[in-house]
């Protein structure tokens, strides 16, 4: 920092060059990502609430209102009924308080998790000292509910099931898994991604994986991946609020008494994004992001599909893996093409994210250099 501030006009220009060397959605060239460019409502929601900081809440009376209200439309949308929760900044932040509320409540320090759920889990843990029992998954990549079965025990916390896997967005056999868990271990679903796909999918294939589930305990829904808005906005919902206090801390000099949130200082202009996108849209304007983003995935697979590329297994949702000869190659051709993929390394595969910033046009463009990439190589 220099003794005297710099022009306005210089830092704007170093900005723009700053931004200028970042990729951006609108260029429809991003298929690594599960984030997406946000509603225009959103963006200008989370402008009028910079100042806001629900860590303080009686300060900002307003911004919990939204927050409240943004909390109940999600518990309608996924079955539940006088559910707690708040905005946290991600689905890290909702998996590790989720696992620090059960932790708190059994005195149990195991967690059982497949090897397919997020990394966020193995960080959660660590923070927590606690110990993770990992299982293996199914040829399908979802947990398997068998070996669950054999690991949870008496020192068994939690469970982590996961609604749309990072890697293949596949959903675990959350029904079957929260059999298991009632009145033997919290069950949290890291739902990110599929919370804001599942509920809007026209033929959803898949069994029950929210608070329809009786043993699910919490879950966790991203706002900025599918919900449409800006980052960072996440949910953490949980059947029972009154687990909360087991993670309590006295606040004295702030206007709660209690603070249950992990984070101090919490992000607040992203809880007006959420509401301002859901309202925005409803659940029919929620519908057609999802069936055009369905479709634009469908029209990828078929495409390979015809020059023999295979998906890993069929998607559930917008996220497709494609087994191609040699993985890093074909990412690096597909690179210098300017599309930006990432790769899945269980199964080692080329990983696809088709989300609402990807257009028909886009769809096809980048079917065409895959199919392109992989012949040559």
């Amino acid at each position: 920092m220099d003794e005297r501030g710099a022009p306005a006009k210089k830092v704007m220009r170093e900005l723009r060059e700053a931004s200028e060397d970042d990729l951006h959605f609108r260029d429809g060239r991003i298929f690594g990502s599960m984030c997406t460019d946000p509603l225009p409502i959103a963006r200008r929601a989370h402008a009028m609430f910079l100042e806001a900081n629900l860590g303080n809440p009686g300060y900002y009376k307003g911004t919990w209102r939204l927050e409240r209200e943004t909390l109940r439309i999600l518990s309608k949308l996924l079955h539940g009924r006088n559910l707690g929760g708040f905005t946290v900044s991600g689905a890290t932040e909702g998996n590790i308080t989720a696992l620090w509320m059960a932790r708190n409540t059994t005195r149990r320090k195991e967690v059982v998790a497949a090897k397919t759920a997020h990394f966020s889990v193995r960080k959660a843990v660590d923070l927590l000292g606690m110990r993770l029992v990992e299982v293996p998954h199914d040829d399908m990549y979802r947990a398997d509910v068998d070996a669950i079965g054999r690991k949870v025990g008496k020192d068994t916390a939690a469970v982590v099931a996961v609604a749309g896997t990072t890697e293949l967005g596949q959903v675990d056999p959350i029904d079957e898994i929260g059999e298991l868990c009632r009145d033997r271990a919290f069950l949290h679903v890291d739902a990110a991604f599929g919370g804001f796909v599942l509920p809007f999918l026209d033929h959803p294939d898949t069994p029950p994986w929210d608070f329809r589930v009786a043993g699910v305990s919490s879950l966790v829904l991203d706002a900025h991946k599918m919900g449409m808005a800006t980052i960072p906005a996440s949910h953490l919902l949980v059947r029972e609020a009154s687990h909360f206090r087991k993670i309590a801390v006295e606040s004295p000099y702030l206007t709660s008494v209690y603070q249950t949130s992990l984070l101090g200082t919490r992000n607040s202009a992203g809880v007006a994004a959420a509401y301002a996108a859901m309202r925005a849209l409803g659940r029919s304007g929620y519908r057609q992001i999802v069936a055009r983003c369905m479709r634009n995935t469908r029209t990828i697979v078929r495409r390979a599909r015809e020059a023999g590329i295979e998906p890993v297994v069929e998607p559930i949702m917008n996220v497709v893996a494609f087994r191609v000869h040699d993985v890093e190659s074909t990412q690096r051709a597909l690179d210098a093409k300017g599309w930006k993929v990432s790769t899945s390394r269980n199964p080692r595969a080329l990983r696809v994210v088709v989300m609402p910033h990807i257009t028909a046009k886009s769809a096809l463009a980048f079917a065409h250099d895959l199919v392109a990439v992989s012949q040559k190589g």
